[in-house]
């Protein structure tokens, strides 16, 4: 009988939104010119990062264990390979288990490295006691053969080892990871791996206050992760604890130069990511005057459940001219009663590739597909950066492999992360459990 109640209760309040829609793959989800194309239940396994490179998807998870049906073993949480060559019914080929406790959040491929005819998988390994990046052979998906680890600068071995971007032209890996001299939390951290079985140190790049040896900045400051774009040098980095925003000049790679620090704490939340949207014709500018202008886009990340802190905003900053940065614009979700379902409500991630290649709002009908915990997948129109539109969302209904939130109780969704595939099908990962949800977006 409770369950019938609860049932109607949830009912009734999406009939009342006009949105309590089935979308034929048995889930009930609230949906705006969007739609389930396919499913995996990755295992049950908590995922954060999903990476997309021709018809894979590779998928990286929290710290635990699950059940594997293919080994008949439980194994620890690690990173999961599906075929999405048939979207609608993609097929887990293999999960590659991870280390003992490790969170292993973060995954990059290349492929066809180095025009070599491989193809590698990079991902980190953060246990209680150690941290590092690992390098896995994925030319045969179904068999990964281990290649080797990233675990020390000429400072020492690495402290925090969190996300990284893995250029596969210059063939230079990226790091928001820690070494010793440097007080707690991440910053850029640059390798090469052309070779990947002897990774080689490159160079270090942070803001002050960093360095234990520099004034205390008075807050912790953590790189979340940077964003490459390496064709116009530039590495674009958000700072989850310290709000700042950072660019660097990799010009010089053995010296990135900060060009841009803007800090966003206080009075807003941490940034998690900022991307270049870059060259983009804005309305209401005279006609070759100024209307031709360049943008960075910031999401922030909230962490308390239930709204016990301030929502987080995504921020349009206007970088034009590159010395005085203006934000000129915000979105947010409206709350309406996404503080009452459990889990986070707030932004999160972008997509930041699209097939693997920087993705660029401006080469795909100015849109940013972001990820906002319970309030699902965004679609936001920037085709004015002044005045940002949501055109499409997707949220998921929760499933049997969700797990209930500490603080509420309640099962809820938390799309944590999401990316685009060569067909611009967008992929979001469930970071409570819920698995990968393929999603085509309708058009305007």
């Amino acid at each position: 009988m409770m369950k019938i109640k609860a049932l109607c209760k949830k009912a009734v309040f999406l009939s009342i939104l006009g949105l309590f829609l089935l979308d034929g793959k048995g889930f009930s989800a609230e949906l705006y010119k969007t739609k389930l194309i396919g499913h995996s239940d990755l295992q049950g396994r908590p995922t954060l990062q999903v990476t997309l490179r021709g018809n894979y998807a590779y998928c990286g998870h929290h710290r635990g264990q699950a059940y594997n049906p293919m080994t008949d073993e439980v194994e620890n949480n690690g990173t999961t390979i599906v075929d999405v060559s048939n979207p609608e019914k993609p097929v887990i080929v293999k999960h590659i288990p991870g280390a003992r406790n490790a969170e292993s959040r973060a995954v990059q491929v290349v492929y066809n490295f180095q025009g070599k005819g491989k193809d590698y998988l990079i991902r980190n390994q953060e246990t209680f006691s150690d941290r590092y990046f690992e390098i896995w052979d994925i030319t045969n998906k179904a068999k990964p053969a281990y290649v080797s680890k990233v675990d020390s600068t000429p400072a020492g071995r690495l402290t925090l080892a969190h996300k990284g971007w893995w250029d596969a032209d210059s063939g230079l890996f990226f790091g928001s990871a820690n070494e010793p001299g440097f007080r707690d939390g991440q910053h850029l951290i640059i390798w090469d791996l052309k070779n990947p079985y002897k990774p080689v140190y490159v160079s270090s790049g942070w803001i002050p206050g960093q360095k234990k040896s520099e004034p205390h900045p008075g807050e912790g400051l953590s790189l979340h992760h940077p964003v490459v774009d390496f064709a116009n040098k530039r590495v674009y980095g958000a700072y989850l604890f310290g709000g700042d925003v950072v660019i660097w000049d990799i010009s010089d790679i053995y010296k990135p130069a900060v060009i841009l620090h803007k800090d966003y704490v206080p009075p807003f939340q941490g940034t998690h990511t900022a991307v270049p949207f870059f060259g983009v014709k804005t309305p209401n500018f005279s006609p070759g005057y100024g209307d031709i202008r360049n943008y960075i886009v910031i999401s922030e990340e909230n962490f308390a459940e239930d709204c016990e802190e301030m929502i987080g905003h995504i921020f349009i900053l206007d970088v034009t001219a590159w010395e005085n940065p203006v934000n000129v614009a915000a979105y947010k979700v409206p709350e309406g009663d996404f503080c009452k379902r459990g889990g986070r409500f707030g932004p999160h991630q972008f997509a930041e590739t699209k097939d693997g290649k920087f993705f660029s709002p401006k080469d795909n009908d100015n849109l940013i597909y972001q990820v906002y915990f319970n309030a699902g997948l965004r679609i936001i129109d920037l085709s004015d950066p002044y005045n940002p539109k949501e055109v499409g969302y997707y949220i998921p209904d929760t499933n049997d492999n969700t797990e209930p939130r500490a603080l509420s109780g309640e099962n809820a969704i938390a799309s944590n992360d999401v990316d685009l595939d060569y067909r611009g099908l967008a992929y979001v990962s469930d970071r409570y459990g819920a698995g990968l949800h393929i999603i085509k977006y309708l058009g305007r």
